[in-house]
Formats: C-alpha cells, sequence, structure tokens
C-alpha cells in the first residue's frame, strides 16, 4: 500500500504553485495505482471463488450420482440376497422331498424283495404240496386247492410286487428330479450370492467414490469459502484504499488551498512583531516572533557628483557616484528633448464591475465610455482587493481594447459573486518627440 504520509508531507512542505500540482498529482496518481491494483486483485479472487464454487457444485453432483448408484447397488444386492435365500429355502425342501422320495423308494425296494422272497417260498410250497398230492388225491385235492390259494397269492404278491416296483421307479423319478432341482437350486443360489458378493463389491466402490466426491466436494468448498474470503478481503482492501484515496484527495484539495491562500497571503509586520495567515481562521494571527530585528551594516551611498555635462537636451551627463565604504562608480544620463511642462503624461483611474449573471461561454463583454481604442492611450488593470481571490481562482483574462467602449474578459471557470477591477489609463502627448 502507498505511503500516503510520504505524499502528504510534500504537499505540506510544497510552496510554489507548480511544486504543490505536482505534489497532488503525485498523490492522487500513487491512489489511483493502489485503488487499481486491489480492484484487480479483488477481480480476480472473485473469479478464483466462482471457479472453485463451480468445482465444488460438480464435486457434489459427482457425489450425489455416486451415493445414487451405490443405493442402487446395495438395493439390488438386497434383491439378490433375497433370491439367493428363496432358493437356498426351495432347494433344501426339494431336498427333503428327494430324501423322503428315496426312503419310499428304498421301503418299496425292500417290500419288493420281501414279496419276491415270499412268492418262491410259497411256490416251494406249491411245489411241495403238487408232491404230496401225488400221495393221496385227497391230498392232491387239497394240495391243488392249496396251490390254487397259493397260486392267489402268489399272483397278488406278484401285482403288489409290480405296484411296488412302479412305486419304487416313481419314487426313484421323483427322487432324481428332485435332485436336479436342488443341483439347479444350489446353482442359483451360487449365482445369486455371486450376484450379491459382485453387487456388494460394486456398492462399495460406489461407497468409496461417493466418499471421495464427498471429500473432494468439502475441499472445494473449503477453498471456494477461503477465495470468498480472500475476495472480501481484497474489497475491504479496495474500498480502504478508495478511502483513503478520497480523503487524501480531500487532504490534497485543503492543502492545495491552504498554500494557495498561504501563497498570497505573506506574512507581514504589524505591532513590532511578524504576523502571518491563519487558513482556518481566514484571517492574521500574531505569530509573537519580534520583526524589530537588527541586520548587518550595509553599504550606502555616501554622495552623488556631476562630473561630467552640462544637461543639454540630447547629450549624456556623467555622475559619479561615492559609496560609504569609500568606492565610486560612474552613472550616465541622457538628456531628452525638453516638453512643455505639465500633462507630457495624463492618466485617470476608474473601477468596472463585472457582474457573475453575465458570462457566457467563459466570456463577458463590459461597456463604458472611458475606454479608448487608441494608440496614444495604455491601460493598467488589476483585481479589487476584495474581487482578488476569486479573480485568481477563475484565471480571469482581459482582452486587449480594439473597440472604444468595450472591453471583453476571459475565464476558466465562472466567478459566483461580482468582482471588481481596477484600471488607471494612462495617455501620452506628442510633447518629446523627435
Amino acid at each position: 500500500m502507498a505511503n500516503i504520509s510520504t505524499y502528504l508531507q510534500k504537499i505540506l512542505s510544497a510552496i510554489y504553485g507548480e511544486e504543490v500540482r505536482g505534489s497532488i498529482h503525485d498523490a492522487l496518481a500513487a491512489m489511483n495505482v493502489e485503488s487499481s491494483n486491489a480492484m484487480q486483485f479483488a477481480s480476480t479472487a472473485k473469479d478464483s471463488a466462482q471457479a472453485s464454487a463451480a468445482n465444488a457444485q460438480r464435486s457434489a453432483n459427482t457425489a450425489t450420482q455416486k451415493a445414487g448408484e451405490a443405493t442402487a447397488s446395495a438395493d439390488a444386492a438386497k434383491v439378490s440376497e433375497t433370491n439367493a435365500k428363496s432358493s437356498e429355502t426351495v432347494a433344501v425342501q426339494k431336498a427333503g422331498e428327494a430324501t423322503t422320495a428315496a426312503a419310499g423308494a428304498k421301503a418299496s425296494e425292500i417290500a419288493a424283495e420281501n414279496s419276491a422272497t415270499l412268492a418262491t417260498q410259497k411256490a416251494d410250497e406249491a411245489e411241495d404240496s403238487k408232491n404230496a398230492a401225488a400221495l393221496s388225491e385227497a391230498e392232491a385235492k387239497a394240495a391243488e386247492e392249496r396251490a390254487k390259494e397259493i397260486k392267489k397269492d402268489v399272483q397278488a404278491l406278484g401285482d403288489q410286487a409290480e405296484a411296488d416296483k412302479d412305486a419304487a421307479e416313481a419314487s426313484r423319478l421323483a427322487a432324481e428330479a428332485a435332485r436336479d432341482a436342488a443341483a439347479l437350486s444350489e446353482a442359483n443360489a451360487l449365482s445369486s450370492a455371486n450376484t450379491a458378493l459382485t453387487a456388494k463389491a460394486g456398492a462399495d466402490v460406489a461407497k468409496d467414490d461417493a466418499q471421495a466426491a464427498a471429500l473432494e466436494a468439502k475441499t472445494s468448498k473449503s477453498a471456494a469459502e477461503k477465495a470468498k474470503d480472500d475476495a472480501q478481503a481484497a474489497k475491504e482492501a479496495a474500498e480502504t484504499s478508495e478511502q483513503e484515496a478520497s480523503d487524501s484527495a480531500d487532504d490534497a484539495a485543503t492543502s492545495a488551498l491552504s498554500a494557495k491562500q498561504y501563497s498570497g497571503k505573506p506574512p507581514k509586520p504589524q505591532d513590532g512583531t511578524w504576523w502571518i495567515w491563519d487558513a482556518e481562521k481566514q484571517a492574521y494571527v500574531d505569530s509573537g516572533i519580534g520583526c524589530e530585528l537588527v541586520g548587518p551594516i550595509g553599504i550606502g551611498i555616501a554622495d552623488i557628483q556631476l562630473t561630467k555635462g552640462d544637461h543639454t537636451p540630447g547629450t549624456t551627463d556623467i555622475y559619479t557616484v561615492t559609496l560609504t565604504d569609500d568606492t565610486s562608480y560612474n552613472i550616465s544620463v541622457y538628456n531628452g528633448r525638453n516638453g512643455t511642462g505639465a500633462g507630457d503624461v495624463l492618466g485617470i483611474w476608474f473601477d468596472l464591475v463585472i457582474p457573475a449573471a453575465g458570462w457566457v461561454n467563459g466570456q463577458i463583454t463590459i461597456a463604458d465610455s472611458r475606454l479608448l481604442a487608441l494608440a496614444t492611450h495604455t491601460y493598467f488593470l488589476r483585481a479589487d482587493e476584495a474581487s482578488r481571490e476569486e479573480f485568481l481562482d477563475c484565471n480571469v483574462q482581459p482582452k486587449d481594447i480594439t473597440t472604444t467602449g468595450f472591453i471583453t474578459f476571459t475565464n476558466d471557470t465562472d466567478p459566483t459573486t461580482d468582482l471588481t477591477v481596477n484600471l488607471v489609463r494612462f495617455e501620452l502627448s506628442a510633447n518629446g518627440t523627435t
């Protein structure tokens, strides 16, 4: 930041108008550069904050998307897990049914074997009965009847064995179907478990991505907040610099005004002391410093004698000047042609009032019959004491009198009050011309 005190000191220490203007210009230029740099830094910080905020928003959107994907993957994993459990339950059920069917088949097989054994046994008994029939007819008939009964029993047992065989075959087929269903259910369960594991792995990856995105969003948010704070600090610094520049400009303007007042109000001796101008009080105040100082003894004129010449018109007289330190030197005085006496130079003094309301485009023309546009007349003009400050501030300037009865003035700034100017008109006669 610019050291404003240095520029203020230069303004306060400036004496001449050029120094005052230069000091004010340097101070304002430094403040302008400082404000421009601060505003540029604020703008850069603002752009950085906006970019960080955009990155944070994108990271947040990515995190939201990854979180959604993770949720979907988790839901799919739950569905797959449920299907796996259902398949496992069906497989267990089918396995139970297969076990039951196998047990039934085994029982039917045992029953068929028992029936076959019994049938063999009955056949043996029939053969024995047939043999016994040979012993006696009665026994034969009895044996025949017995054989018929045994035959019926054997037929019944054969039918039962066939039925048991069919039941065993059906049980075997049911057991194989249950086994195949159990294998399929096991494969489905394994596939569902693999799908669940894949979904779980995807959910873990999505979770990790979501956490990374959340961390990046948090980091971007922190960066955005820091950039925002930097931008706010830069803005405050710019505002402070701008305010300091404004204050400096005001101080410089005040200092310039005071310097201008001081330049037109030099110290003056009064009542034995030096009186200096006070810009705040707008009046001279007593400094208390005595002005009756005794300086070093100077050299004065002790004598002047005409050493050559007799004042004849058109000739030159020589005068010898003797000083108090006993040194001397000569001066030449040309004797002009004699005139007619009084009236060689005639002059009048008069005032003109310049009305504040008469200015148009920085110009005004005043009419007065005493203004003569003649080669034998010349004019001296100054501002009246009461109007001098504003006259100088507005840079009021007179133009040459080219038309009798009129004089034109110009300015840089229109005065706010009427101005009074004092004019002396000199008239030169033809006396003394050759």
